[in-house]
């Protein structure tokens, strides 16, 4: 028992001399710390509030041009149908998945340089794109306005080939495997958009499984591109 008694004492006296790390600020200090802490809260606030307005501006002239009421813009779309709420719900993933990457590769390339982040930047934009395409169907509506679909997707591979020409040794470096495996799928997919009926016996919404799968694939090639180019530029630990 006194060997147990003197460890214990020893550390305890060995804590009460140890300094003390934590430091408790004055409450006026703390007071100060805290607004200026929401001083920066100001000028995003005003940013918030005018993609607000952008947004809820461009809904009322969609109802204006439409004369429908603002219900069908701000709810959900399968409770406006009286649907299930799982129909479409590979297609909202698949969008999810795009436009995550999408963010992910625009975050990642305010920390890189050079071709690494021009690339992690267009092709976070290119990203974002596609993924208003799936979810306004902007290819499906072009004819609305006199534009061919093909003319749309034609547009998406060149973006897609001058974002490559003009990074392609950052993209040798990179596993483009992927890249190519989800742009195979897309071209399968819009082949089997294209046709009367599925080949091969293929069931009906092939051609949406094949852009899913590839979108699975551009993700992970845009997420891995993005750690790899923050990595790249991170400072060396001293």
């Amino acid at each position: 028992m006194s060997f147990v008694s003197e460890i214990f004492s020893r550390f305890s006296a060995a804590h009460e001399d140890a300094p003390r790390q934590v430091r408790v600020r004055p409450f006026p200090q703390l007071i100060r710390d805290v607004l200026t802490a929401q001083l920066v809260a100001l000028p995003l606030a005003l940013l918030a509030i005018g993609m607000a307005a952008a947004l809820i501006g461009a809904g009322y002239y969609v109802l204006a041009v439409t004369g429908k009421p603002i219900g069908v813009l701000v709810r959900d779309a399968n409770a406006i149908a009286h649907q299930p709420n799982y129909f479409g719900a590979l297609e909202h993933a698949g969008i999810l998945l795009m436009s995550g990457s999408g963010w992910i590769a625009l975050f990642a390339s305010m920390f890189c340089r050079g071709q690494a982040a021009r690339f992690l930047f267009l092709g976070g934009l290119l990203s974002m794109l596609l993924a208003g395409d799936d979810l306004y169907m902007f290819h499906e509506s072009a004819w609305r306005f006199g534009i061919d679909e093909k003319f749309v997707f034609g547009t998406y591979g060149v973006l897609l080939m001058l974002l490559v020409a003009g990074n392609f040794r950052w993209v040798l470096k990179t596993p483009f495997v992927l890249l190519g495996a989800g742009l195979m799928l897309f071209a399968v997919s819009i082949v089997l958009d294209s046709m009367e009926h599925a080949p091969f016996g293929l069931p009906a919404g092939a051609e949406d499984l094949a852009e899913l799968i590839g979108i699975c694939f551009w993700g992970v090639y845009f997420v891995k591109c993005s750690r790899d180019g923050v990595l790249e530029h991170r400072p060396a630990a001293v």
